[in-house]
This record gives structure tokens, sequence and C-alpha cells, in this order.
């Protein structure tokens, strides 16, 4: 036994989970390239630009926008028009302009997932199976807690993995306890929808009382991320344990061994072992069953 009953495990999305499949700047150039804008400036122009803008949408309009009343939509149009805006009078972009960039970064059109996650999420969703059928297991909870705004939701779809209906807006009109398991994802905490940004404890509160209209309280929570002082630092302000997942090259191995104190790992596969309530056995068990049926 694990000494707990069950495990609330949390993941960032943006970074964690899912990535840009190109640069942002590349696409938006691409983009207004095909309406014929833009031919004499370059792809660092406009990455430059949409960083100034992102900047200041963020500074006019905090947590995209919910400050202020704007929907998502609103938010990223206004950066999309601001981005361009040092090149091109805001009043001449192309009607289509605008909308195309946001559809593609609404699904998987934008973006890609890390390979080891859909690998991981089955592996996990078995792990869960199989503490529904023995009770001597803890169950498993997963979520997501991100400070984003609800795009974040069609895109984890769009990528493959299922979402429950389950969103920290929705408790106050609906406690009632809810299923779960069928999802690869059990509940989404957007800090649009909290008013509160991670690092911010409210938010890692929101998803612990989200879990609570479940068919048993977590016992232990734990929540991965990429980022040391949002993710980790963020987690265990909360209360919760962090584990920092390394993601690219940004933290070499000197860095690493100055953050002694903080647990990271360099891939999802790596998270079963240290972390999961089943035992390291059980966890190369279920990595061999997907070879097995992928062979």
């Amino acid at each position: 036994m694990s000494g707990y009953r069950r495990l609330v495990l949390t993941f960032d999305a943006f970074g964690t989970l899912f990535i840009p499949k190109e640069p942002i700047a590349k696409s938006y150039a691409d983009v207004a390239r095909k309406y014929g804008l833009l031919s004499d400036i370059s792809n660092d122009q406009v990455g430059l630009s949409f960083r100034d803008a992102l900047k200041q949408q963020r500074t006019n309009a905090p947590n995209y926008g919910k400050e202020v009343g704007m929907n998502s939509s609103q938010w990223w149009s206004n950066v999309i028009h601001s981005t361009f805006s040092p090149f091109v009078p805001s009043t001449t972009l192309p009607e289509q302009l605008v909308p195309e960039l946001l559809n593609r970064y609404n699904s998987s059109e934008g973006y890609d997932v890390y390979p080891d996650v859909r690998p991981f999420f089955r592996i996990l969703q078995k792990m869960r199976e199989d503490a529904q059928r023995d009770s001597t297991l803890p169950k498993i909870t997963v979520g997501v807690v991100t400070n984003s705004d609800d795009r974040v939701l069609s895109i984890l779809s769009s990528l493959g993995l299922t979402v429950g209906p389950q969103r920290h807006r929705m408790l106050a009109k609906n406690p009632e306890q809810h299923p779960e398991g069928a999802a690869d994802i059990d509940f989404v905490v957007l800090s649009y929808d909290v008013g509160f940004e991670k690092p911010a404890r409210e938010i890692f509160d929101a998803a612990r009382d989200l879990t609570l209209s479940f068919d048993s309280p977590g016992d232990r929570f734990i929540h991965v991320g990429d980022t040391v002082t949002v993710d980790y630092q963020g987690a265990e302000g909360a209360g919760w344990d962090g584990i920092l997942l390394v993601r690219d090259n940004s933290f070499n191995i000197r860095e690493l061994a100055k953050m002694a104190k903080v647990p990271y790992i360099y891939g999802l596969e790596k998270l079963g072992v240290h972390v999961l309530p089943q035992s390291a056995e059980s966890w190369w068990k279920y990595r061999q069953i997907l070879r097995d049926q992928r062979s």
C-alpha cells in the first residue's frame, strides 16, 4: 500500500503537454505573406513585435482579459492586430487573417503533443482501471492546472486526449459528484476561470476544491510542470508536491545541481517510477504491456 487512498496528479499544459509546431513568429509571418503582406519584413521582426504585443496585452488586460470582461478570442485578436500594427495599418488587415490565426492556435493545426504524452496517458489509464478493480490500490485523479484561457480544452482534445467536463467555473453551479476515469483528464482548472494565475495558491486551492466533487477526496496532490517558479514553487507553496519536467536545454546539469531540492524528471515515463502509487516493478510491467500491444 502507498499510505494514501487517492492521488490527484495535475499537469501544466503549454510547454508540458504540448508545444507550437513551429515558431509563432514564423506562423504569423507566413499567414500574412499569404495575403500579400510583410514581403520585406523578417520573421525575427515579427517575433519581436509579437513579444511586445503580448506583454502590452497582458498589462492592459490581465489573465487573458478576465479582469476587463474580455473573452479569449477578443484578447488574442488584440494581440494579432498589435503584432502587425508596426508593419500594416490595422484597418487594412485582410478580413480572414485574424480568424485564420485564431483557428490555428485553437487546435492541433498549431500545436504538437510531446512524444511521451500519449504513451504516458495510456499507461496511466491502465493503472487507473486496475485501481478501480482492486480496492487496495489508490485511485488516481488526473487534472490540468494552467495559466490560460479556454483554448486549452480544444487543443487537448484535438491532440487526442479526452477531457472530462469538470471545470472550476462549474463547481458552484453543479457541485454534485461526477464519475471519473473515462477520460484521460478528469478536470481542467484555468487561470481565466479562477481569476488567479500560478504560482498563486488560489489556483491550486481551486483544483483541490474541484476534486471534492468526485467519489472520494484526494489525500496526496502532485503537480508537474516545466517552470520552477510557476509550477514547482507554486505547488509547494500550496502544500502540494511539485515536480519539474525538463523539456528542453534551458536547464543544464550545473543549473539542476544548484536546485538539489527541486525534484525533476526528463520525461513523463520517469514520473511513474518516482511518484505513482504502484511500485516501480508495476510501472515497467505496464510499459511492457503497451509495447506488446503495439507489436
